[in-house]
């Protein structure tokens, strides 16, 4: 099976290499764009939380945008575009229920060392990487999946999140990094404030 799997993916992935060469694609008449494209999706789809961790390391910002969208965290395992990759004992992770509150260095109302993408760790903050946590709650390092944000790591922290202040000390904080004000407030106002993350071992 694993054979015939590899055989299907190199057919695919030459027939990628011939779309994306002019002077091959055009004497290739009757290549099926769309089933390779389709196929290939097929082939490199997650089965495993390590697979999909990984996978949204590679990502273009973009794409893991759209791909964060589909996300949805289960106690049993992780949902994708509505398909489970189950919770392993060597794919392990603690859900827990969060208030999203945003911060930004661009755009005025915020701190100094945000305006200058200095976190707490002394990481650069990065737009669709870092967040602030209460480090008790989340240790700092750890990566965690959030619906509609993707694959982050926690590597700041701030009075107000280590406070719960914007849940009235009723849910641990996750304060999302972005880069100007105007995403973070469209991600506010866009996006539900109170989800379930994966906070990964």
């Amino acid at each position: 099976m694993k054979i015939k799997q590899n055989k299907r993916l190199l057919l695919l992935v030459l027939g990628l290499g011939i779309l994306s060469t002019p002077n091959l694609s055009s004497k290739v008449p009757k290549l099926d764009v769309d089933y390779i494209v389709q196929e290939y999706k097929h082939i490199h789809k997650p089965t495993t939380i390590t697979e999909l961790k990984e996978a949204l390391k590679e990502m273009p910002k973009d794409q893991k945008k759209e791909v964060a969208k589909k996300i949805k965290v289960k106690k049993e395992g992780i949902v994708l575009d509505g398909n489970l990759i189950p919770k392993t004992d060597s794919c392990n992770y603690r859900t827990l229920t969060v208030r999203l509150t945003v911060y930004w260095a661009k755009g005025g109302s915020t701190d100094y060392h945000s305006s200058k993408f200095k976190s707490s760790t002394g990481a650069t903050l990065r737009q669709g990487e870092s967040v602030a946590v209460d480090p008790k709650v989340i240790p700092y390092w750890k990566n965690a999946l959030i619906p509609n944000v993707g694959l982050v790591k926690a590597v700041d922290t701030g009075t107000a999140v280590i406070e719960k202040r914007a849940s009235n000390g009723k849910l641990p904080v996750i304060d999302v990094f972005f880069t100007h004000k105007k995403d973070a407030i469209l991600f506010a106002n866009r996006y539900p404030k109170v989800v379930t993350v994966a906070v990964l071992n």
